[in-house]
C-alpha cells in the first residue's frame, strides 16, 4: 500500500518620495519588536482606529485600472519594513515609524492618535491584539508584541512555490517587497514564476540579510491562454533577456508547455497551477469534470495546486488511476494587498529542514518523493502503521504494508483559533472510485483535535486520503482585501496515500 499526504484548507497610485514629507518632523515615533520566544520574527502588523477602521498606508493595489501593473503601492520606511494598504510588514521584527507625517504621496501615513493593533505572522501563530497611544509630543513609543505558535511543522520547510514580483507585466512588486513579505509570513522557501522569464530571489534576500531565514529558487511560470504552468528548477541567466527563458506562444498547447519545461537541463517540476480558477486554468478550459478517465489533456505533469474541494476530487481521481501527483499550494501573489504571501502554502518534509545552508537538491527530492503538506490554514499530522501499537509508522509520501487488510491510522488536526475545522473524513480508494469510510467530527473551538482507529482497506494494494475541512470566512489579515473572496468559506485539511 502506498500512503502519502497532502494538507489544503487544505487592481494607478505610485509611491514616490517614500519617507519624504511637507512635515518632515515627527514628535512620536513608533517603535515595533515582534518575537517569537524572544526571538525576532517578520510579521505584518495592521493598525485600527477608534471607529475600527484600518490605517491605509500607500495604494490598494487590487482596484487599479485594468491593465496598470499591480503591486506599485507600497512604501519603504526602512530596508526591511513596507507600509502598505493592509498595514505594515516587517521582514525582521523590528520597525521604526514616524508618526503624524505624510509617508507615501499622495497618501498620508499614520495621524495622531489612539489605535487598536493587530499583529500576524503566517497560519502558524495566533493573531495579537493590544493598543498603543500615537498622540504628538510621545517620543519613542515601543510596542513590543510577542506572538503565540499555534502549531508547529517539524521537521519541515514553508515553501510558497508560486509568487510573482517585478518582471510579471501584471505585478510589477519590486522583487526585494516581495522576499519582505514572504519573510513576514514565515515562508522559508520561495520560487519566484513571473510570467516566461526565468528568475529568482537570491540577491534580494542576500541585500536584506534574510539568508538565516528564507532561501529561493529559481523558477517561471510558462503562460498560455488556457493555462499557466510552473516549472522549478529553471537556468537563470540574470545577463540575458528573461533570465534567458525559452520563448511562449499563448495559443500554446498543456502538451506544448509541458515539453518546454521537460527539455529545461534542470529537471524541473512541472506544475499545474490554479487549475479551477476559470482563466487560464488547464482543468475548467478544457472542461473536465474531475472524474472522467481520462482527462482531455496530457497528464505528463508531476504537481499541481490542489485547494479546496473540487481540487481535492481531483486530486482523488488522479492518484485513484496511478497518477501519484505532488500535491501542493501557492499563494500566486501578485501585490501586496489580495492574495497575502504564503496563503496556501506547501511544507516539505525535509531531514535537515533549515535555509542557511539551503540544500536545495535535498528539498526538490522531498518534493519528488511527494513528501508534502499543502494548506491555507490548518495543519494535519497523519502516521499510519500495520497495527496498534506498532514501533514503525510512515507519514506523508511514504508506504505501509496492511496487516490482515487493515492499517492503524493516527491523525491530528492543529490550527489557530481563527482557523474553523468541522470534521475530518478518511477516504481510501476502491474498484467503484474513492469511498469515504470513516467520518470524525471536530469540537468547534479545538485548538487540536486527535482521532487513531483501525482502517479497512481490503488485500489489494490502494490509498488512504485524509481530509480536515470547515467552512471559515478567512480574516483580511490573512487572506487581503480580494473583493468577495476574503469572505467566502475555504478551509481543507488532506493527507493522501
Amino acid at each position: 500500500m502506498h500512503f502519502f499526504g497532502v494538507t489544503l484548507t487544505a487592481i494607478a497610485l505610485v509611491c514616490v518620495a517614500c519617507g519624504s514629507s511637507t512635515n518632515p518632523t515627527s514628535t512620536t515615533t513608533l517603535v515595533i519588536t515582534v518575537t517569537d520566544h524572544e526571538k525576532p520574527v517578520g510579521a505584518r502588523v495592521q493598525l485600527f482606529d477608534a471607529q475600527n477602521r484600518p490605517v491605509h498606508i500607500g495604494a490598494l493595489d487590487l482596484y487599479r485600472p485594468y491593465g496598470t501593473p499591480r503591486g506599485t503601492g507600497a512604501c519603504s520606511f526602512a530596508p526591511s519594513v513596507l507600509g502598505t494598504w493592509d498595514g505594515l510588514i516587517l521582514a525582521d521584527g523590528s520597525a521604526n515609524v514616524p508618526i503624524g507625517v505624510d509617508a507615501c504621496v499622495p497618501t498620508p501615513g499614520i495621524a495622531y492618535g489612539r489605535y487598536h493593533v493587530v499583529a500576524w505572522r503566517g497560519i502558524e501563530y495566533e493573531k495579537w491584539e493590544g493598543d498603543v497611544d500615537l498622540s504628538p509630543g510621545r517620543g519613542e513609543v515601543r510596542l513590543a508584541i510577542a506572538l503565540e505558535r499555534a502549531w508547529t511543522p517539524r521537521g519541515t520547510l514553508a515553501a510558497d512555490l508560486h509568487v510573482h514580483a517585478q518582471a510579471s507585466s501584471d505585478s510589477k512588486v519590486p522583487n526585494a517587497q516581495r522576499v519582505i513579505a514572504q519573510a513576514a509570513s514565515g515562508i522559508q522557501v520561495v520560487t519566484l514564476t513571473d510570467h516566461d522569464t526565468n528568475g529568482d530571489l537570491d540577491a534580494e534576500i542576500a541585500a536584506l540579510q534574510l539568508d538565516d531565514r528564507i532561501a529561493s529558487i529559481a523558477g517561471n511560470e510558462l503562460t498560455a491562454h488556457g493555462q499557466h504552468i510552473g516549472v522549478f528548477p529553471v537556468p537563470f541567466d540574470r545577463s540575458s533577456p528573461r533570465g534567458g527563458a525559452p520563448p511562449v506562444d499563448v495559443d500554446s498547447t498543456a502538451a506544448a508547455l509541458f515539453a518546454i519545461g521537460r527539455a529545461m537541463k534542470t529537471n524541473p517540476i512541472i506544475q499545474v497551477n490554479h487549475p479551477r480558477s476559470r482563466v487560464g486554468s488547464l482543468f475548467d478550459t478544457t472542461h473536465w469534470d474531475g472524474v472522467t478517465w481520462p482527462p482531455p489533456f496530457q497528464i505528463t505533469f508531476d504537481a499541481v495546486e490542489v485547494v479546496g474541494d473540487p481540487g481535492v476530487r481531483d486530486y482523488y481521481t488522479f492518484v485513484d488511476h496511478g497518477r501519484l501527483l505532488i500535491g501542493v499550494g501557492g499563494s500566486d501573489t501578485h501585490d501586496l494587498d489580495s492574495a497575502t504571501d504564503g496563503t496556501p502554502r506547501t511544507y516539505v518534509f525535509v531531514d535537515d529542514a533549515r535555509t542557511n545552508p539551503f540544500d536545495e537538491s535535498a528539498f526538490m527530492a522531498a518534493l519528488h518523493a511527494r513528501r508534502t503538506v499543502a494548506t491555507v490554514g490548518p495543519w494535519l499530522e497523519v502516521a499510519a502503521a500495520s497495527k496498534e501499537g506498532a514501533t514503525q509508522t510512515v507519514g506523508p509520501g511514504q508506504a505501509v504494508a496492511s496487516e490482515n487488510g487493515a492499517v492503524w491510522l493516527d491523525v491530528t488536526v492543529s490550527r489557530a483559533r481563527w482557523v474553523k475545522v468541522e470534521q475530518i473524513r478518511v477516504t481510501i480508494g476502491s474498484p467503484a472510485g474513492p469511498k469515504v469510510v470513516q467520518t470524525i467530527a471536530v469540537v468547534p473551538n479545538e485548538r487540536s483535535h486527535h482521532w487513531a482507529g483501525r482502517i479497512e482497506v481490503g488485500p489489494a494494494d490502494t490509498w488512504i486520503g485524509v481530509m480536515a475541512d470547515g467552512a471559515f470566512a478567512s480574516p483580511i489579515l490573512v487572506d487581503g482585501d480580494r473583493d468577495g473572496h476574503w469572505k467566502r468559506g475555504v478551509g481543507v485539511d488532506i493527507a493522501l496515500p
